[in-house]
Parts: structure tokens; sequence; C-alpha cells
């Protein structure tokens, strides 16, 4: 039976330890669910975050930090990748989560159903409210809102499906969401994660590094994973740490060089730029065009905003 990794970055949210207790109730094959935890948080003041025990502690491996140390979530998944111990699948989510009944063998059928050996099954997963209300009124596509002023793309999710017309295959797509993401363990060490990005420009660099390294994304076609939108219910990085603002401007011209829109010759920039660069299975240019976005003009065709590729090269 092939094993899932599942990777969590968690800052000082109370909802963790119910993710976690959901994703192992609502599995079909718990025991062959791994959970891996960046847990940062404050001692003494996030007592709430740990009431509840962990029912299968042997699965879990967990990385404490404390929050003053934090230097942003993709920080935070580089560190939670590193708690992987060669299982076959991995799925990357935030801390605040909920499940369907089976939503293991749910994931292994999409992507099968992929027929693609490179898939990567990823979304903006429809929302939950504590404790477990579930949206199930749509499947969500991905698309590309528009560009920020720093240069970054900005994504949206885009209504796809209703129940009684979900497609009988996963949805071809471009864009990656790091809140749900599905695959091959491979792409942990084919596209380790970038501990020098902050957060906004996390997710196209990650869709355009995952496709230019031969993967391919698509989006699910069935309801299996459910996220908690709401961010003011949880302390965040941004609250809690004054000088984000100088790792987010960093990480703003790091995404800009990486994409071509422009060169830069910081250090800090470019630090370990080779390691956590585009692959060279695949260009930039052919993502672009596959895409509909054009990073150097900064302009967004009008099937990525909606999400629509109708063309999709598996090559």
């Amino acid at each position: 039976m092939k094993k899932i990794f599942v990777q969590i970055a968690s800052y000082r949210d109370p909802e963790c330890q119910w993710t976690v207790k959901d994703l192992f109730e609502k599995a079909s094959y718990p025991e062959r669910i791994y959970v891996g935890i960046c847990w940062q948080f404050v001692a003494g003041e996030d007592d709430i975050c740990f009431q509840e025990p962990y029912s299968h502690p042997k699965q879990m491996r967990v990385y404490g930090v404390p929050a003053k140390e934090g230097k942003g979530v993709c920080w935070a998944r580089s560190l939670t990748q590193k708690l992987w111990q060669g299982e076959e699948f991995t799925l990357q989510i935030d801390s605040h989560m909920r499940f369907e009944p089976g939503w293991d063998e749910m994931l292994f059928s999409m992507w099968h159903d992929c027929n693609n050996a490179k898939a990567v099954l990823t979304c903006y997963p429809p929302g939950y409210t504590p404790p477990n209300d579930c949206d199930r009124r749509w499947i969500f596509g991905m698309g590309a809102r528009e560009f920020n002023e720093e240069g970054i793309v900005l994504m949206h999710g885009v209504p796809g499906f209703r129940p009684e017309e979900f497609p009988k295959k996963p949805i071809p797509g471009a864009f990656a969401s790091a809140n749900m993401l599905f695959a091959p363990s491979s792409i942990i060490h084919d596209v380790p994660y970038d501990p020098h990005l902050y957060f906004f420009g996390e997710e196209i660099t990650l869709a355009v590094r995952l496709w230019t390294s031969g993967y391919d994304l698509y989006h699910p076609n069935k309801l299996c994973i459910f996220h908690d939108w709401d961010r003011g219910k949880r302390p965040t990085h941004f609250n809690d740490h004054r000088d984000w603002g100088v790792h987010n401007n960093r990480a703003f011209a790091r995404v800009r060089h990486l994409l071509k829109m422009e060169v830069s010759n910081n250090p800090e920039v470019l630090a370990e730029i080779e390691k956590y660069g585009l692959g060279t299975v695949r260009s930039l240019e052919e993502y672009q065009h596959n895409s509909g976005v054009n990073f150097a003009l900064r302009t967004i065709a009008k099937p990525a905003q909606e999400g629509r590729f109708s063309v999709y090269s598996n090559k």
C-alpha cells in the first residue's frame, strides 16, 4: 500500500490539532498516513493549540520552532519537507483543513485517472466553518487574477462545477495552490520548497518550477478536502513580526528575477537560486504559452483568468 506523507506548516494555529485528528479519522487507511508538522508556537501562550492528543503518535513527526524564530510560510514548508522519510506520495496542506471520508482513496483514484506519472493534483479547496460545516456546492479551478504592483501574479479560485456536473476525470490546469497539493514524493527532491520566499509569489513560482521540471498540473474532480479561509481567527506571522516587510520585499525581487521580469544582483535575493530555480525539462517560454501569462509584459489572457485550458501538453 502506497504511503502518503502529509506536510503541514502551522503557525500558532489552534485548528491544526483538529486538522490532524480529522485526516486520520476520515482516511480509508490511516495506517498509510504519516504527518510532518513544522510547529511554530509561543510556549505558554499557545497551550490551546495542543489540547487534543495525536491519535496516531507513531505516525507523527513534529519539528517545533519558537514563533519568534519563524521566517514565513515558505521557510516553514521547507523545514516540513525535511521530515519526509521515503513515503511514495505527498500531500501538502495548511493547518486548518477538513476531509471527506475516504479522502486518501479519492486522491489516489483521481491521480490514477490522470494517466500521468508526473501528475500533480492541486486546487483552492472549498471552505469550511469550524468545527465541521463544509461547503460542498462547488469544485474550484484556479485562475490568474492580476499582477500586483510588485509584479506578483495573484491567483483566485474559479468555480468550476457543481456536484451534478462533476467531470469524470481531473481538470487540466496551469496554476498551483500551496494549501492543497498531492503528488508523487519525487517533487520533494525535484522541486524542493524555496525557504527564501515569504508568502506572495509562493504559488506562481511553485507552478512554474513544477511545470518546467516536467510535472503537469490538474485540479480535482471530486470533493475531498476543505479549507478555513478566515485568517482573522488566528495569529499570523505578519502580526507578530514587524520586519516581515523586509523579507517580503526581498522575496518579491527573487520572484521577479526567477521569472525573468528583472535582473537582481543582490546576493540576499539570489541565495541558493540554483537549487530553487526553474526546471530544465521545459522552458519558461513554454509555460507562458501554455498558461496564457506573460511575466515580462505583465499580461494575463482571458482563458488564464477564467482557468480554462483547452490545450494541454503532457510532453
